[in-house]
């Protein structure tokens, strides 16, 4: 049986976008390092963005604290062409990752929400969850303290 034909014209070309650490944030009992995306450099995230992200973060940890978690993770506020996405991910025993994911809209007070469930990440957001990956894989997979883990963070660059 053959697969319809899908139109990917309308599929934008690959254009890297500014990416950096912005901080640690206290969740519960793990700290989580935020990294920051933005697609238009001429329109910088606001700061009470940020701050609404980091208060999202923070009031998670009741949950967090509910899981066997490692006491570490990261967080991912992304600001695309279409929406701002905020990625929530700890580690549990095991070395897994777990996730969390809302959505706001660009214009506006921002206003997360969950997103669809079986949303995980889009490519720019792939490029943190990899130096997270290794970071996590080069310090607590590794031997050293969680502590390490969290000194690794994402140089400003572009993903």
């Amino acid at each position: 049986m053959s697969q319809p034909a899908i139109d990917i014209s309308d599929t934008s070309a690959y254009q890297p976008r500014a990416a950096w650490f912005d901080g640690l944030v206290d969740c519960g009992p793990a700290s989580i390092k935020l990294s920051l995306i933005e697609s238009d450099p001429a329109k910088p995230i606001a700061p009470a963005t940020i701050e609404k992200a980091r208060a999202l973060i923070e009031a998670t940890g009741e949950k967090l604290a509910q899981t066997k978690h490692r006491g570490a993770g990261f967080a991912i506020l992304h600001q695309g062409q279409e929406g701002l996405w905020l990625l929530l991910h700890w580690w549990i025993e095991g070395d897994i990752a777990t996730q969390m994911l809302w959505r706001s809209k660009l214009s506006g007070e921002p206003h997360f929400i969950p997103a669809e469930p079986l949303l995980m990440a889009c490519v720019w957001e792939l490029g943190i969850i990899d130096f997270e990956r290794r970071a996590w894989m080069e310090t607590a997979m590794s031997g050293k303290p969680i502590s390490d883990y969290l000194t690794r963070t994402m140089p400003r660059g572009t993903v």
